[in-house]
């Protein structure tokens, strides 16, 4: 039987899910997408071929589906625990999915609500917590830790034994040097070459990258990868869901 999945934001993120969807259906039909859930969509408007089903407030109304996060971008990812918290849906609700080209280690740990995208490779003793997104063609390097609703862009790299904070943003064909930490809230720009530690909520850009700006604080308060979803899951990094694969 087909599980039905609901995809939180009628955004142009949710081309990489619907492709993940779609592929995994062809190897084994599994996935049935619903339709959407969005706050600027009118009730039975259309996106991308599918309905919107009302807006994220309705997500109580659909009990038996299961969830993906596509909402986020390089002027929101800061909100994107903060929405997972919001909506009330428990972390056990929401889908994780992996593209069949997908190369993700068996010694790699994914959380719940992670999707990962066609062509992507995670090394093994890689960690993504919960709600992290991997556009196609990322290269997750060894050993390197990736905190809670972070979005990776297209073709970027980060080496082995990184720490990516929690709700970052790493902008398409960015690459992080091994052992760095990027911060919590953080924004790598596209094509940046991170050779050194990033603070929190800091803006970084260029080869090497450097800072552009220092500690961004948007509205409403930032959530750090210390975040917790409900009484029973916590997001920080070791408390990760095993063996989670589709």
């Amino acid at each position: 039987m087909m599980q039905s999945l609901i995809i939180l934001g009628a955004s142009c993120n949710a081309h990489d899910v619907l492709d993940i969807v779609e592929a995994i259906n062809l190897v084994q039909p599994k996935w049935h997408v619903a339709g959407f859930l969005d706050d600027n969509f009118a009730r039975c408007d259309r996106f991308l071929g599918f309905d919107v089903l009302g807006p994220i407030a309705a997500v109580h109304d659909f009990q038996n589906h299961m969830f993906i996060n596509c909402i986020g971008s390089q002027s929101s990812h800061r909100d994107r625990s903060r929405l997972m918290l919001e909506t009330g849906i428990p972390i056990s609700k929401y889908a994780t999915l992996v593209h069949p080209q997908a190369n993700v280690s068996s010694r790699a740990r994914l959380g719940l609500g992670v999707y990962v995208s066609f062509g992507c490779c995670v090394g093994g003793g890689a960690a993504l917590s919960d709600g992290v997104s991997l556009a196609p063609r990322v290269v997750i390097g060894h050993d390197t830790k990736i905190g809670c609703g972070t979005i990776i862009a297209p073709g970027v790299i980060v080496s082995g034994f990184a720490h990516i904070g929690a709700n970052c943003y790493l902008g398409a064909a960015c690459s992080v040097k091994q052992y760095i930490r990027v911060g919590d809230n953080a924004l790598v720009g596209m094509g940046a070459v991170v050779t050194r530690h990033v603070q929190d909520g800091e803006i970084v850009v260029g080869n090497p990258a450097r800072t552009f700006q220092r500690n961004v604080v948007g509205e409403p308060e930032i959530v750090s990868s210390t975040t917790t979803l409900n009484s029973n899951v916590s997001i920080p990094i070791p408390t990760m869901t095993e063996g989670v694969r589709q």
